[in-house]
């Protein structure tokens, strides 16, 4: 079975994806988030629309995280908890951010949510990496094309 090939960018270009993702979610958490009084349920109807938006949040926090230390040379598991363990840490630090201002509250809830998307993330991080083998590149010229 071939492996699917993906470029790893250089890593000062996945560390600044972490940080535009980390800063998005602190502006979200901060001020009001997109669709607040409008929407009340998200996709299927299943969960609110908020606890959506923490589990996409976090997830794509532990994603951009997992991609950064790909190339680590930690162990896979090891790489994994640690990126569990930052974004949960930082989904906890918003949590108490937002207890201390008038317009947002604190819920442990959230965190919770932040934390099953952080994990379920990570998992399919590991799934990923199992089938592709990544390889690294300096300019965007590099990315290498499909083979037909």
């Amino acid at each position: 079975m071939s492996r699917l090939r993906l470029p790893l960018v250089p890593r000062w270009l996945r560390l600044a994806g972490v940080v535009a993702v980390a800063s998005t979610i602190l502006y979200y958490s901060v001020f009001t988030p997109p669709g607040s009084g409008v929407i009340r349920t998200g996709p299927l109807g299943v969960f609110p629309y908020g606890t959506w938006l923490h589990g996409l949040a976090y997830a794509g926090l532990a994603v951009t995280l997992a991609y950064a230390f790909q190339d680590s040379p930690w162990r896979d598991r090891t790489v994994l908890g640690v990126v569990f363990l930052l974004a949960v840490g930082y989904g906890g630090s918003i949590e108490l951010l937002q207890s201390t201002l008038d317009a947002r509250t604190a819920d442990f809830g959230d965190l919770l949510t932040n934390a099953v998307g952080a994990a379920v993330a990570a998992g399919c991080w590991r799934v990923l990496t199992r089938r592709v083998r990544f390889y690294r590149m300096r300019r965007v010229g590099e990315i290498e094309a499909p083979v037909q």
